[in-house]
């Protein structure tokens, strides 16, 4: 699998390192249990008028672990800026020279320009990343919109009522849905800057707009993820490792909550670290 080879060959497992040792003597739930709690987490009052998509897959054998409006095209807010990161990795390469890209460093690489975007959630950065893709590319003909459209239809990854109308993930007509989001960050895990790609993304309890998310409890140090934040949106999509080591992309988005925005996103977390204590029968029957 790509992604363990990654993480060990980027040095990601010492960053999981505080996870790791959480996991000793830690309780484990078969997928029935896992499913329970977070179709219970879903119930919360405050998401009783909300709208949500939420997709687990399991990266090991493609198992859908937990689905839930996973079709339905949503306000993503910042996860928007997977797409625009992704697109540039895979059109222009890790390597691209980013000087000429405005808030980039002279002789700024696309490698080290994706996790000042990612990790902070950096808006003006990832608009300017995607307004140069066109001209970049080759295509200056190509709005970026429907460059990235065409980038991802090429690849399989068909908008199903979606839009990115920005790299940023300000414009609330901007959609997408769980599905998308999660078949995109699978594609990232086989593509050529896969390792540049997750490197860059938050770590639960560690960095970016994770640091504070997650500390304390299964999930922390075991989440590479984007957040997503407007007003009544709220988004989390990215890659967990399991206490058993089964790695899980998943995508949660929240549209429509009236609460404010830290007890939406203690909901996430709760559904990460579900997902962390995920254990297959024979090895919860062995404990």
């Amino acid at each position: 699998m790509r992604l363990r080879e990654i993480v060990h060959t980027a040095g990601i497992a010492a960053a999981l390192t505080v996870g790791c040792l959480a996991s000793v003597g830690a309780n484990r739930s078969n997928l029935k249990q896992v499913q329970d709690e977070i179709a219970g987490v879903l119930t919360h009052r405050i998401l009783q008028r909300a709208e949500v998509s939420v997709l687990v897959v399991s990266m090991d054998n493609a198992e859908v672990v937990f689905s839930r409006g996973a079709d339905r095209p949503l306000i993503p807010a910042s996860n928007m800026k997977l797409v625009a990161v992704a697109t540039a990795l895979e059109l222009l390469g890790p390597h691209w020279d980013c000087s000429g890209l405005p808030g980039a460093q002279p002789g700024e690489t696309l490698a080290e320009l994706a996790p000042r975007i990612l990790k902070p959630s950096n808006n003006a950065l990832a608009d300017a990343l995607m307004a140069r893709m066109p001209a970049a590319a080759g295509r200056p003909e190509l709005c970026p919109q429907l460059l990235a459209a065409e980038t991802w239809g090429e690849r399989q990854l068909f908008l199903r009522g979606e839009r990115w109308p920005d790299g940023s993930g300000l414009s609330r007509s901007g959609l997408m849905s769980a599905h998308t989001t999660v078949r995109l960050l699978w594609y990232m895990v086989g593509a050529g800057a896969a390792e540049e790609f997750i490197l860059a993304l938050p770590t639960s309890g560690v960095d970016g707009t994770l640091r504070r998310r997650m500390t304390g409890t299964a999930a922390q140090g075991r989440v590479r993820a984007k957040t997503g934040t407007l007003r009544g949106v709220s988004a989390l999509s990215g890659y967990l490792i399991t206490y058993d080591g089964e790695w899980l992309v998943f995508s949660i988005i929240f549209n429509g909550y009236s609460s404010e925005h830290p007890p939406v996103r203690r909901l996430q977390d709760q559904i990460c670290a579900a997902l962390v204590r995920l254990a297959r029968e024979d090895v919860v029957a062995e404990r």
